[in-house]
């Protein structure tokens, strides 16, 4: 996907200050942002409640075993970051990003809606399409935030803060509705209920496109020296191995290592979805005050731990930097696998009581709390993973680099979904002990090593970057949630 103006949205056009605001605004933000919270609510709507009704043998559920049903989870979510690379290409060079996602869109709510209908075929061809209709939506309904913006809008970075917003608010709301419809009244009304959240936020994207005049058309590339090589753009001579310096492998093998971060970090975090769904749902006494919380319900504590904390945690970076001792990118990403270790320590502590008690079950808590650093863990690490991309990238690959994050983190999905299966096998105490100790050793590591492997940066990760990297880099960390 290039990097030019059709990932960061590119410059406002002059009329753009013509179409009104709203709260200080483009109005074009507020069609974005209702858009893209009924589309992540119809995602983690059918997310949060695929494993528990794979596994169900009550309202419509399929009965499969544990680990019938995580192999099957950890494909659908790892082709759903995979196709993001695709469909971001064909909204750059066929579709423009504006009929991407109407096409996504429609695609999406046929998917979901197929989901409805009980058959397996109808099933597995569901899956297919919000698999297809993900991948064209996903990564460039936020592409289009930026083209709201001229370069140097000092609203820009509030802008990003509301359509994050949005992101979190659909998931939160999903997991509440959806779930809870899910679980009491049948799965196949929960999947249902995702669709006509889909159109619903088609509805506001196509009612809105008159604030979204000339964004997210189909333009004649620009010239960009970040985009991959083509007939039209002849390779730069560079010295050196495949044509990179050696200040430049030094930076692409940085990267790597942040890859490697990233993969582990993911493989861990997305146990939320498949291992620790099953352990709410089978080993945990979710009664509070006699009523039982519905196991879909969790899936949205990670929503609202990042609703309350991400404006602290933002704070805190912002009050370190401004006294000149913000920390470097990889010692906030070890510091995020770190905290994300923390949180399945409470996990392993969930397994002791559920292996001493007599009914088997282990407490509420403990989920809790689980969610709430692993949240925390996110917090540190996700805002400035691909950030730092496109910081300390050769800017002619810049695009690829960014392709091969969508890759990685499709990969520490399906790796997530292995873990689990793993755990039906060895049992989820050892599976929590061996994720804990592992993602903590390896944070305290690249803490300790920080100042060693941030020399092959080249200081360029201390370099101000331009404005457009920086907006490619936050809104592709949004989509990442």
């Amino acid at each position: 996907m290039s990097t030019s103006q059709n990932i960061s949205g590119g410059r406002a056009p002059g009329f753009m200050d013509n179409q009104g605001t709203l709260f200080g605004h483009p109005k074009g933000l507020m069609v974005l942002f209702f858009t893209e919270m009924w589309e992540r609510f119809s995602y983690y709507g059918m997310r949060g409640i695929l494993v528990l009704f794979l596994v169900s043998t009550t309202h419509g559920g399929y009965g499969w075993t544990n680990e019938e049903a995580l192999e099957l989870y950890g494909t659908y979510t790892m082709f759903v970051y995979l196709m993001s690379i695709p469909g971001g290409i064909l909204a750059d060079r066929y579709l423009g990003q504006k009929k991407a996602v109407i096409i996504g869109g429609f695609t999406l709510v046929a998917g979901h809606f197929l989901m409805a209908y009980p058959p397996e075929w109808a099933f597995y061809t569901a899956l297919v399409l919000i698999v297809l209709g993900t991948g064209l939506l996903k990564p460039n309904i936020s592409t289009m935030v930026g083209g709201l913006y001229r370069e140097g809008d000092g609203r820009r970075d509030s802008g990003f803060t509301i359509f994050y917003m949005g992101i979190n608010l659909g998931a939160l709301l999903a997991s509440l509705i959806v779930g809870y419809v899910g679980e009491v009244y049948g799965w196949h009304y929960g999947f249902s209920l995702a669709g006509f959240g889909m159109v619903l936020g088609q509805v506001v994207f196509i009612w809105g496109r008159k604030y979204l005049h000339g964004i997210g058309n189909l333009t004649k590339e620009e010239k960009n020296e970040d985009k991959i090589f083509t007939k039209d753009q002849p390779k730069p001579a560079h010295s050196g191995f495949l044509g990179f310096n050696r200040n430049e492998w030094d930076r692409i093998i940085v990267i790597l290592i942040s890859f490697i971060i990233v993969l582990v970090f993911w493989a861990s975090f997305e146990q939320a979805g498949g291992l620790m769904n099953l352990y709410a749902l089978q080993y945990t006494d979710r009664f509070v005050f006699g009523w039982e919380v519905p196991t879909a319900w969790l899936q949205g504590l990670n929503a609202f731990f990042i609703l309350s904390l991400g404006g602290i945690v933002a704070s805190i970076w912002i009050a370190l930097a401004k006294k000149g001792k913000n920390p470097p990118s990889i010692f906030k990403m070890g510091l995020g696998t770190s905290i994300l270790g923390i949180g399945f320590i409470f996990m392993v502590f969930a397994s002791l009581q559920r292996n001493s008690s007599a009914d088997g079950l282990s407490s509420l808590h403990w989920l809790v709390f689980a969610y709430l650093f692993h949240t925390i863990g996110e917090l540190a690490l996700s805002p400035v993973s691909l950030s730092f991309i496109t910081k300390v990238a050769p800017k002619r690959i810049v695009a690829s680099m960014m392709g091969l994050y969508f890759a990685v983190t499709g990969l520490g999905n399906k790796l997530a979904s292995l873990i689990g299966i793993w755990a039906q096998r060895l049992g989820e105490l050892e599976i929590f002990m061996y994720i804990a100790g592992f993602t903590i050793v390896l944070g305290l590591i690249l803490m300790i090593l920080t100042k060693r492997i941030n020399k092959l940066t080249h200081g360029m990760e201390d370099k101000k970057i331009d404005e457009e990297q920086a907006q490619t880099g936050q809104l592709l960390e949004a989509e990442m949630s």
